[in-house]
């Protein structure tokens, strides 16, 4: 009602009767019910002759008065029309009102939908709508939790005092969230501390955030909860069922723009997966084409008889970077310094290197093993010269197989000569005597010469299967362990004094020429050194025969070498044995085949013999009485009537023929029991033609 409208009823309330005042009233349609209220219980109340009060009851508003003032019924009936007036006035505010409210909760959502669904990054939805939830609703928090397996975990969280609000994590029925996770249901309580209906799991930052009042709606998409949202108020008030309602609505939308965000996301990443997809395709294909080509080159370059240097130099033109290969001890043998003028690689593989891509002294490598027969035979190294991963580790594995070709091209060539070999060595030690002299020529052929005085070399592996059980290997690591060993022999001296040596199970067996004892002692000891360098605890004994001077003699030889083995492994010492060190041992040793009697007989006497019949000596007999006088040599001189001058001369002249020191236990033995077999074999005097008794002393000649 308008202030004019008003002024003019007042007017006419103070000079009309108020029954017609009332029906004048009722008859009009009032711009706003309270001002007709107000009007319509004053003019009862002039009516009446009480004051009227306008109540609501149920749908309706009743007008109560004094009940004890007497109201005739036609008053009464008027006053009944006023109230079903006042009620009518009333629900058309109210009506009203609610178009208007429902007009702006729509703009609102509107708005809000609007913009939730123009976002399209998911963090900044879900922020979204935090924010306008809690605008929407008049909250002072707003979260939204997301489903992760068997809990809702937050988001994403506005107008949180706490940092642990925005970590929430809820499992099934757990807080308001976890409820509504629980029954699917939306859940409100009025008072957070007081309320027994929901857990108590987050009480105690219901206080640190001073919360009172919470809703929380499912998020649901295509029928599944996939979230809850939720709000918190620090005042006293309660959540009506319309404020349900609303955000209900509101998460059906929100549900929707989180999907949008998703499925936005998801595309975006399809896309860009799809990009790096096509743009490493192409890398690829870039990297096939380059490492084509290269291995093409290789291939032919290996082909052609090209070796490690030429391989290094192939790559380190193609690509411009560098190039080091490296020998199984890890020493570099070939390298190519790109478009440098020098490589800068490491002279040595470092300790521990792994194959793929590395760092060396702070710089940028790529190694890879380089492996022939199973065994690793070398490393590649490569320092890139602006090439992508993709490539180096392309051309890596070329390198390394462009290697191994070329060194198994190597190991073939020498594979078959030293099968060659092996069987001449074969030939030579068990072969009839065509046969070795047939392998004495194959030798020569082979550019192996075997002339001057040769010895064989018995060696046992004395504990491979004992490092096989104790490390783990295989047969097949047992047996490359073995052919390592082999290898090793046969390189030290680059080969040169080892060239015939063959391998048969733990036994190895070579043929050196023209080594004394020191040298072949010597080289014995480097070969064991370079054999359990290579193979960690192996252990390598060796027996020596004596030096030959005829390929027809290498069966007896490898027997004295078998001998001087067994010596080895019963009396220890440095594991390395000379056949003609042995002494009387060789005689306990000695196969039955072989004349090792004579033979002994012959080391130690057959130089004083040979004197004594050149020059009519007398060596043979001055050593027997030296024996017979216990070793003195003044009781020796006086029963061989000669001066003791004389013996001396004598004996340092049997020291110079024989190489052995009387006045050592062990030569005075070996020479008392090589005189006491010549006695029994019953030779002749080389000087007087009469034969000797079993003492060396003048008696009746043997008939002959």
């Amino acid at each position: 009602m308008t202030p004019a409208e008003r002024e003019r009823h007042g007017v006419l309330l103070l000079v009309d009767e108020p029954a017609a005042a009332l029906e004048r009233l009722l008859a009009t349609v009032p711009p706003d019910a309270a001002a007709a209220q107000a009007e319509l219980t004053a003019l009862a109340g002039r009516l009446v002759g009480s004051a009227v009060t306008a109540r609501p009851v149920g749908q309706e508003i009743e007008l109560h008065w004094d009940p004890a003032r007497p109201v005739p019924s036609a008053t009464r009936s008027l006053l009944r029309r006023a109230g079903v007036w006042l009620t009518l006035a009333a629900a058309r505010d109210e009506a009203r009102d609610g178009a208007a409210a429902e007009a702006a909760e729509t703009a609102v959502v509107r708005d809000v939908v609007e913009r939730l669904l123009s976002v399209r990054d998911l963090d900044q939805v879900l922020l979204s709508i935090a924010d306008r939830t809690a605008e929407l609703l008049d909250a002072d928090i707003c979260g939204v939790f997301l489903r992760e397996g068997d809990e809702v975990r937050m988001r994403s969280c506005v107008g949180n005092r706490v940092v642990e609000t925005a970590r929430l994590r809820m499992q099934r029925g757990q807080g308001v969230a976890g409820l509504v996770f629980l029954t699917g249901q939306p859940a409100k309580v009025d008072n957070y501390l007081d309320d027994r209906t929901i857990s108590q799991d987050f009480v105690f930052l219901a206080v640190a955030e001073e919360t009172q009042s919470a809703l929380a709606v499912p998020l649901r998409l295509h029928g599944e909860l996939v979230g809850v949202l939720e709000v918190w108020r620090r005042r006293p008030s309660l959540f009506t069922e319309r404020d349900v309602r609303r955000m209900v609505t509101f998460a059906d939308v929100a549900s929707v723009a989180i999907d949008n965000a998703r499925l936005h996301v998801e595309q975006a990443t399809a896309v860009r997966e799809m990009e790096q997809a096509g743009a490493a395709l192409r890398r690829q294909v870039a990297v096939l084409d380059r490492s084509s080509r290269l291995q093409q080159t290789l291939l032919t370059t290996v082909r052609d008889g090209g070796g490690l240097p030429a391989i290094a130099r192939t790559v380190g033109g193609e690509l411009g970077c560098q190039v080091g290969i490296y020998d199984t001890q890890g020493v570099l043998v070939a390298a190519h310094g790109g478009r440098s003028l020098t490589a800068d690689l490491p002279a040595a593989v470092p300790p521990g290197t792994r194959p793929g891509r590395t760092t060396v002294a702070g710089r940028e490598l790529w190694t890879q093993p380089v492996h022939a027969d199973g065994d690793r035979i070398g490393w590649v190294l490569l320092r890139p010269d602006g090439d992508s991963a993709e490539m180096m580790d392309v051309v890596a594995g070329q390198v390394a197989m462009a290697c191994s070709l070329a060194l198994l091209r190597q190991r073939a060539a020498s594979r078959a000569r030293s099968e060659v070999l092996e069987q001449v060595l074969w030939d030579l030690l068990q072969g009839p005597v065509e046969h070795r002299i047939a392998a004495r020529a194959r030798a020569q052929q082979q550019g192996v010469p075997l002339g001057g005085a040769l010895r064989v070399l018995y060696g046992q592996l004395e504990n491979v299967e004992e490092l096989a059980a104790e490390l783990g290997w295989d047969t097949s690591r047992t047996d490359r362990v073995r052919r390592a060993a082999l290898r090793a022999v046969r390189g030290v001296d680059d080969g040169r004094a080892l060239s015939l040596a063959s391998l048969r199970g733990d036994f190895v067996v070579a043929v050196v020429s023209d080594p004394d004892r020191a040298a072949v002692k010597d080289l014995v000891v480097r070969m064991t050194a370079v054999v359990r360098d290579g193979a960690g605890a192996l252990r390598l004994t060796w027996g020596i025969s004596r030096a030959h001077d005829d390929v027809v003699e290498l069966p007896s030889a490898l027997n004295e070498a078998r001998t001087a083995l067994s010596a080895a492994h019963r009396l220890g010492g440095e594991n390395v044995f000379l056949y003609e060190e042995l002494g009387i041992v060789r005689l306990l040793l000695g196969s039955g085949d072989d004349p090792d009697l004579l033979t002994f007989i012959e080391e130690v006497t057959g130089p004083l013999l040979a004197y004594d019949r050149e020059n009519d000596g007398s060596l043979i007999r001055t050593l027997r009485g030296f024996f017979d006088a216990d070793c003195s040599q003044r009781v020796a001189a006086e029963r061989l009537f000669i001066h003791h001058k004389t013996l001396r001369y004598r004996l340092e002249r049997i020291k110079q023929l024989t190489g052995l020191d009387l006045s050592r236990h062990e030569d005075r033995m070996r020479a008392d029991f090589a005189l006491r077999l010549l006695q029994v074999s019953g030779s002749d005097d080389p000087g007087t033609g009469e034969g000797l008794d079993l003492i060396g002393r003048p008696g009746a000649a043997r008939s002959g």
